[in-house]
């Protein structure tokens, strides 16, 4: 199980970086999901977004992103109390 040093609220944005390691630069490593419903986001390697439908309340899920979209192009993400995570690591 991983253990993650550094978190943060999500409030998704369809511009503003996600990145929580200031030192590094690195995308989040994490994704918790407080209350359930679709995710909108770029992972950190791609340059264009994709829909995660029906996220599990309660669940963390191991993705490395870099926005979280709060809607674009009619896609929108409704999960809410979204928390970030990293492990603090340089290499994620």
């Amino acid at each position: 199980m991983m253990k993650y040093t550094k978190a943060g609220a999500v409030t998704p944005h369809d511009t503003t970086d996600q990145t929580i390691d200031t030192k590094y630069g690195t995308a989040i490593d994490a994704i918790y999901v407080g209350v359930g419903g679709n995710m909108y986001l770029t992972l950190s390697q791609d340059s264009a977004p994709v829909l995660f439908k029906n996220a599990i309340s309660g669940t963390i899920y191991p993705l490395s992103a870099k926005l979280i979209l709060a809607s674009s192009g009619g896609t929108a993400t409704t999960a809410t109390d979204l928390v970030k995570l990293d492990t603090g690591g340089k290499y994620d």
